[in-house]
């Protein structure tokens, strides 16, 4: 995959980060401080969040094709390096204090959540585009082949 793909992959990632970090802020927000409300400045935080979730994406490029021992490593250090750098930038050091601890550990697990569901949207997607090429080259097989 050549770097110009890994970026157009990553970027309509962004979308889908965009949308289920909305979601989860909803969540965390109605559970940990309902009573809080937010101006228009909110509508930002999930674009910076999102935007920021990208940057360990872009650093995992590779030109070559990996095995799948090597997939999955890349994969975790992708997990482990966007769970700290959001919880880093969301929380700060707050995420220490014992208080904030269950909203740390639920704002953990959001981010998971997030990141299967970035991968399992974005593999549905890849499936439903191979699917279409397949019946583009059959279609354009059967031009060519005697018929």
């Amino acid at each position: 995959m050549s770097f110009k793909e890994h970026l157009r992959s990553v970027l309509s990632s962004y979308f889908i980060i965009a949308t289920l970090i909305n979601a989860a802020t909803f969540v965390l927000g109605e559970l940990f401080r309902p009573e809080e409300r937010f101006g228009y400045d909110a509508f930002l935080s999930p674009l910076i969040y999102a935007a920021i979730a990208l940057i360990p994406m872009l650093c995992m490029y590779s030109k070559k094709e990996l095995t799948m021992k090597q997939f999955v490593f890349r994969e975790l250090l992708q997990l482990v390096s966007i769970e700290v750098i959001l919880i880093g930038f969301g929380l700060g050091a707050q995420c220490l204090n014992p208080e904030n601890l269950p909203l740390t550990a639920s704002f953990a697990l959001s981010i998971l959540v997030i990141f299967v569901l970035v991968h399992l949207f974005s593999w549905l997607l890849d499936i439903k585009l191979a699917k279409q090429l397949n019946s583009d080259l059959k279609i354009f097989q059967s031009r060519f082949s005697g018929g």
